[in-house]
């Protein structure tokens, strides 16, 4: 997968070029996500922007678009593209059994969330390349684990609020008590089409609640036919229990850390080592600045300091990065340029055991 086609529009139903970071409560809705889906992610053109020198506010384009950034590709990005890719195709033409879920795992800060909605992005790509654009399909249903889990009728309301279904006894008053959608939850995503379910925040389950929360999905994906990708730190240990039903404290530790301890496949979104892998990821970063008086070169020529500053972890080199650069735009003056330096990244402070 190259760089062009991880931030392209997927899908013929294209969205203008959009600098803005992603708002991740939007993709919970239908209509967010399909937005999400459709847009063409880029990077602001400085000749469309406030001139040097002028003075910024918060809603400048070029400090919005720092807040994030676009996608970078590690490893575990093209890797995880690429195996939910085949899954994904196969499925699309099973008939027989459940479809093969998949589990994405890792630790926190290594671009989980990021790898499962770029996994969403391409298969309705897919499903629309194969099958032509439908505005009455639904290839995709992206939901978080609710606050509230204790019973079908919690469950069902994630999936009610992404199809836009109204789940309370009186439409007037939300606060009114809800109902359990899941029968008309399950007959929407059946005749939308619906083929893959992505769920965020798998880890935020607690140990009693596992063994409903999974009958719930089990039973859901007998209706649909569909797949679920269960994303979280631990989502391995945790989608394990709910298929052996053991708990995930009195696991043994000889098959703690293995590889194979699950029969389901699983995405690993790690740390980045230092070396070429490392190299490419800074390089990427630093192509896709937005200042004006950045020399190209100068973030690859201290990727060893920023490895160190940050462990590997894609999260905080995104904070360090993105941080400096606003600083950068803010701060610039004749004598201060506008520019990612070490000494104003050593000003800058983040997480991962950087304590100054």
């Amino acid at each position: 997968m190259s760089r062009e086609e991880l931030i392209r529009s997927f899908g013929p139903n294209v969205a203008g070029a959009v600098t803005a970071p992603i708002d991740v409560s939007l993709l919970t809705t239908l209509e967010g996500w399909n937005r999400e889906a459709s847009r063409r992610l880029a990077a602001p053109d400085l000749a469309d922007c406030a001139p040097k020198g002028t003075q910024v506010g918060l809603l400048d384009p070029r400090l919005m678009y720092h807040g994030d950034m676009l996608p970078v590709i590690t490893p575990a990005l093209r890797r995880g593209l690429l195996d939910a890719r085949r899954l994904l195709r196969k499925s699309l033409f099973s008939t027989l059994g459940r479809s093969t879920d998949l589990v994405l795992d890792g630790d926190r800060g290594t671009g989980k969330s990021t790898m499962l909605i770029q996994i969403g992005r391409g298969f309705q790509a897919l499903i629309e390349q194969y099958f032509g654009p439908d505005p009455n399909r639904i290839p995709v249903v992206f939901i978080t684990v609710p606050p509230e889990r204790e019973s079908n009728l919690h469950w069902s309301l994630p999936f009610a609020e992404f199809l836009a279904l109204n789940h309370t006894l009186n439409p007037q008053d939300r606060t009114r008590r809800t109902v359990d959608m899941t029968e008309p939850v399950a007959h929407v995503m059946k005749q939308a089409g619906t083929r893959l379910v992505l769920v965020d925040g798998i880890n935020r389950i607690q140990d009693n609640e596992i063994r409903a929360a999974f009958d719930y999905f089990e039973a859901l994906q007998d209706r649909t036919n569909v797949t679920f990708i269960y994303c979280g730190t631990g989502a391995r240990e945790i989608v394990h229990e709910a298929r052996y039903d053991k708990r995930r404290k009195n696991l043994p530790d000889v098959v703690k850390g293995k590889t194979y301890f699950s029969d389901l496949p699983v995405l690993w979104a790690g740390v980045i080592p230092y070396g070429d892998d490392w190299h490419s990821v800074v390089q990427a970063f630093e192509e896709d600045l937005r200042l004006y008086d950045h020399k190209s070169g100068t973030l690859v020529k201290l990727s060893r300091y920023l490895h160190q500053r940050t462990g590997g972890y894609i999260a905080s080199l995104n904070d360090l990065i993105c941080q400096a650069a606003q600083e950068a735009i803010e701060t610039a003056t004749a004598s201060a340029p506008e520019a990612i330096t070490k000494q104003l990244l050593d000003d800058i402070r983040i997480g991962r055991g950087d304590s100054r």
